[in-house]
């Protein structure tokens, strides 16, 4: 009998199967309330929340598979054609801008024999399967496949064989993907912020070529909490971050119902200051901002894994690629205005930004280290937050929420299927 393959829409959300809730991945559920608190009672999330490969597991369902994941900004793909690829979790994908500027998010994975479509970016008319040089235009449907007519007709392989489209959304230039396909829209989600950074205007802004660190040996999750929070801003980065102490950081309230962020401004002690070895904007500043927010940076943090800084000539940004709970790489970049990158003496320029951002980064990757090798250890202990670091039980919340939410549909579908079960064998 010949196999029925699904037909196109019903591969455009492909969760990923259920994990059993086992008694480690259960205990670890118990003990998550106590993060969620406020800041004046909220303590560090267990351990095994960064060290446990089973937890990561559960993550990569509760988390990345059930809400937005950013992939890349518009500005690193900003003519027809272009596409640049991506890994999250083992899914390569491949985001792409076709000839009317649409923007959208597919598998890079040949349906014929897996193998991988795409480099790492690009400009096409269509993807080729290098394996076998199966076709397929921007869209992801199947133009040719050669010398398959023989074992069926291109008319029939086309509704079996495509690259799956996947739901994706555009906020201010980021572009999301959700790979199950069911999350709440992103934006009404991110109210606050994006009145905040309304006059940076990201959407329009270009990015520079993505470089890859890593890989590191730490969690993705305190990757983002070393990154959201200033506590430790005068301490490990002092003297290269004097010029943005933590003493001008300041704080929102969480609100439940605006929970797609978490972010903070840190002030400057100086107008258009940055993160360079000048400490000052090397870039003609951004002509919209207002003077409070040239003398800030908006450090902010789209869970599960987009970070970026709002400075007042551009924007920094990495994108965490994990793999795995105790290891990850960045993908990095800076956006700035078109005019500014067009300006004969940027690259120049430029390599004076990123050393400087490297700075600020070779100090974390020591101390990250540090902490995840001591997040192991039989020793390490769950502990109370100071006041700088608001922002990492705001954190917790937007997490637990979401533990919570998977584990609940796991504990109801599990209980559907044994009342079926149970069903199926009473006598009829």
């Amino acid at each position: 009998m010949a196999l029925k393959l699904p037909q196109p829409k019903d591969y455009r959300s492909v969760p990923l199967e259920d994990v059993e809730l086992t008694k480690s991945i259960r205990a670890t559920l118990a003990g998550l309330d106590a993060s969620a608190e406020n800041l004046a009672e909220a303590i560090t999330l267990p351990k095994e929340c960064y060290t446990s490969e089973e937890w990561f597991e559960f993550e990569k369902r509760a988390v990345f598979d059930r809400d937005w994941v950013c992939v890349a900004h518009v500005g690193s793909i900003p003519n027809p054609r272009d596409y640049i690829s991506i890994n999250i979790n083992d899914d390569p994908l491949l985001v792409v801008r076709d000839q009317q500027n649409k923007i959208s998010v597919m598998s890079a994975v040949c349906p014929h024999r897996g193998s991988i479509i795409g480099e790492a970016r690009g400009n096409c008319e269509r993807f080729v399967c290098p394996l076998h040089h199966w076709t397929y235009d921007l869209h992801g449907k199947l133009l040719g496949a050669p010398e398959m007519n023989a074992s069926v007709p291109l008319s029939e392989l086309k509704l079996q064989a495509f690259l799956p489209v996947l739901r994706s959304e555009v906020w201010n230039g980021w572009i999301f993907v959700n790979m199950a396909g069911q999350a709440k829209p992103l934006a009404p989600r991110l109210k606050v912020l994006t009145e905040e950074i309304k006059n940076h205007h990201m959407d329009e802004m270009l990015s520079t070529p993505n470089v890859e660190l890593g890989p590191y040996p730490w969690n993705w999750k305190y990757m983002q909490e070393n990154a959201i929070e200033p506590y430790h801003t005068w301490y490990l980065h002092r003297g290269i971050h004097d010029f943005a102490p933590s003493s001008l950081a300041s704080f929102y309230e969480w609100d439940d119902e605006d929970d797609g962020a978490v972010f903070h401004p840190t002030g400057f002690l100086d107008i258009d200051a940055n993160f360079n070895m000048s400490f000052k904007c090397l870039f003609p500043i951004i002509k919209t901002l207002t003077e409070k927010e040239r003398q800030r940076v908006m450090f902010t943090t789209v869970p599960p894994n987009l970070f970026f800084g709002a400075v007042p000539d551009g924007v920094f940004y990495y994108i965490i690629l994990p793999a795995g709970a105790n290891s990850l790489k960045l993908r990095v970049g800076f956006l700035y205005p078109e005019a500014t990158l067009k300006d004969r003496n940027f690259e120049a320029i430029f390599k004076t930004a990123i050393d400087g951002l490297y700075a600020y980064n070779d100090q974390d990757v020591v101390s990250n280290a540090r902490v995840h090798l001591g997040l192991k250890s039989r020793f390490a202990m769950r502990s109370r937050y100071a006041p700088k670091e608001k922002t990492l039980p705001q954190m917790n919340r937007w997490l637990v929420k979401r533990y919570k939410a998977y584990a609940a549909e796991v504990e109801s579908r599990s209980q559907s299927a044994g009342n079926r079960k149970r069903q199926a064998r009473v006598p009829g």
